[in-house]
């Protein structure tokens, strides 16, 4: 039986949920519990109707004695609850990757790793194409840039938000452009994929992102990888609507964290 706990209840962890329910035939999976902050607590234990544990502390939640931990709160989540998962000796699925981008935190969760046999462990999010760009990457990766594309109030509330009249976009509009390090920390809840292909590939500083508003794509989220090296180029794109909670997240960031937990319980893992 392998046990897992979430980090957050938001859109992301809704949806991840469901999905491993409906797919775990076997009964493999038992999600043990959920840990939220104090002004979500009532909010939750009543959605989630006493049928998963909902707790407000990360010692709580690892006193549930899970395999794993997922992350599904924000880049704050991993910062702040990070050390404590791998410190107990527990996997920690991150879905921010973005937090990633802090050379001080990932080079502290990296050594605690390595003294407690844990791992974290990255789901491909809203993007295709990292198996083949790790593959490039050892070959001898020479460009790699990630390119988001969203209608334009998905990035409501975000730094563009001042620098751009979104509500006036009504053609394709480049809201960034630079490495993936700035991006992902200036963009937090936008592009955490910058960070992620950054880290399948040629790094926080060599990545290049570029962050596009346009009407023309709604109503999905577009992602986009391009890369060439020694050995080949790869070109992907992913369109996915935007999760009904939160039009910032594709859903398929989702998908992809369930499709995290549930791969290793098959005998054929992909």
């Amino acid at each position: 039986m392998k046990k897992v706990a979430l980090i957050g209840y938001g859109a992301i962890a809704k949806i991840a949920i469901q999905k491993i329910y409906e797919h775990d035939k076997r009964n493999e999976i038992k999600i043990v519990g959920v840990l939220v902050r104090k002004n979500r607590l009532k909010e939750s234990k009543k959605a989630l109707k006493q049928t998963i544990p909902v707790v407000t502390k990360i010692e709580e939640l690892i006193k549930l004695s899970p395999n794993v931990i997922a992350e599904c709160a924000g880049q704050d989540a991993v910062s702040e609850y990070g050390a404590a998962v791998l410190a107990s000796g527990i996997n920690f699925i991150i879905i921010s990757t973005g937090a990633l981008a802090d050379n001080r935190l990932r080079n502290e969760l990296s050594s605690i790793c390595k003294k407690n046999g844990a791992h974290m462990l990255i789901p491909s999010g809203a993007i295709a194409g990292l198996d083949g760009l790790e593959s490039l990457r050892i070959g001898g990766l020479t460009s790699v840039r990630y390119t988001s594309t969203k209608p334009p109030l998905a990035w409501k509330g975000t730094p563009a938000d001042s620098d751009f009249d979104l509500t006036k976009i009504n053609k394709k509009t480049i809201l960034y452009t630079g490495p993936a390090r700035e991006a992902a920390q200036i963009f937090p809840k936008n592009a955490n994929l910058a960070a992620t292909v950054a880290l399948a590939g040629l790094g926080m500083e060599k990545t290049q992102i570029e962050l596009v508003a346009d009407p023309e794509v709604a109503p999905n989220n577009v992602g986009a990888i391009s890369a060439e090296g020694a050995f080949g180029s790869l070109k992907v794109e992913c369109r996915g609507l935007p999760a009904p909670d939160n039009p910032k997240t594709s859903a398929t960031t989702a998908l992809s964290l369930a499709e995290a937990i549930l791969k290793d319980t098959r005998t054929i893992i992909i």
